[in-house]
């Protein structure tokens, strides 16, 4: 049976087919609705007999999210190789499971995490009233130890990543960005917060969380679950996050907080 002709080109500023794509992928589509509509656009269209059907999209992180309908799975190869030409670099890859399968085969290396990924998502309305917190508030600067000490503490745990590894400029500099723009969230006392969450990404797609940590003797009080349903409730679009299929704590916080699975993904971090 003939499956077809895929083929790819570059991405368009604001790329038509590659916002119908995002939005279609749901969840998983969230960063790049954002990144198109902001102009960031670097990254390849994948085209089957001129339908467009995936998305490779690098983002300025280092990270890279895959866009791809049901149809591109009998050219997951086809894809990891187009990945791999591109001149783009990236470091962590999230997409579907055999696109993914198909670029760890071609790292010869043995990657930091390579794992199954679930997607949450939520709106104001599914927040749990009861968890809501008035006193999450954003950082000041008097927080920057400390959410250095999690980011750190969070990288070790998660992706496998040694403090050591870490550059200590590109960190605080990361977290002086996230203080200005306002995009970081804590509970607790100025210099002694006790749990964060980062905005992955904002825009008219909706909000991405990422990075969700509680310093370890401040956990089993229900921090995560309520600082997430805080900022559900505050949102004014849909909110998401991904999580590692078998953190089952975390998911339990997330599904306390009000929100709902909608979807897998694999990812991919490099060594």
């Amino acid at each position: 049976m003939n499956k077809g002709v895929l083929r790819h080109r570059r991405l368009r500023r604001h790329d038509a087919g590659a916002m119908a794509l995002a939005r279609a992928a749901g969840a998983h589509g969230i960063y790049v609705q954002n990144a198109l509509a902001s102009g960031l656009h670097d990254g390849v269209m994948f085209l089957l007999d001129d339908r467009e059907v995936g998305v490779a999209w690098f983002g300025p992180r280092g990270n890279l999210v895959v866009v791809a309908t049901d149809e591109c799975a009998p050219f997951a190869e086809q894809i990891a190789v187009a990945v791999g030409q591109a001149r783009w670099a990236w470091r962590i890859a999230m997409g579907p499971r055999e696109v993914l399968l198909a670029m760890r085969a071609t790292i010869p290396r043995e990657p930091l995490v390579f794992r199954d990924q679930v997607y949450y998502v939520g709106t104001a309305a599914d927040a749990v009233a009861e968890r809501v917190r008035a006193d999450v508030r954003a950082p000041q600067r008097d927080d920057r130890e400390r959410l250095a000490r999690a980011t750190l503490a969070l990288n070790a745990a998660d992706l496998n990543i040694a403090p050591a590894r870490v550059d200590r400029r590109w960190l605080y500099d990361t977290i002086d960005e996230r203080i200005a723009d306002g995009t970081t969230r804590v509970l607790g006392p100025v210099g002694e917060l006790w749990c964060k969450l980062d905005f992955g990404s904002v825009g008219p797609g909706g909000c991405v969380i990422e990075g969700v940590f509680t310093f370890p003797d401040h956990r089993g009080a229900g921090l995560a679950c309520a600082l997430v349903a805080t900022v559900l409730q505050q949102a004014e679009h849909t909110v998401s996050l991904h999580v590692a299929e078998d953190n089952q704590a975390a998911r339990r916080a997330y599904e306390n907080a009000g929100m709902r699975e909608a979807g897998r993904c694999r990812l991919l971090l490099l060594g």
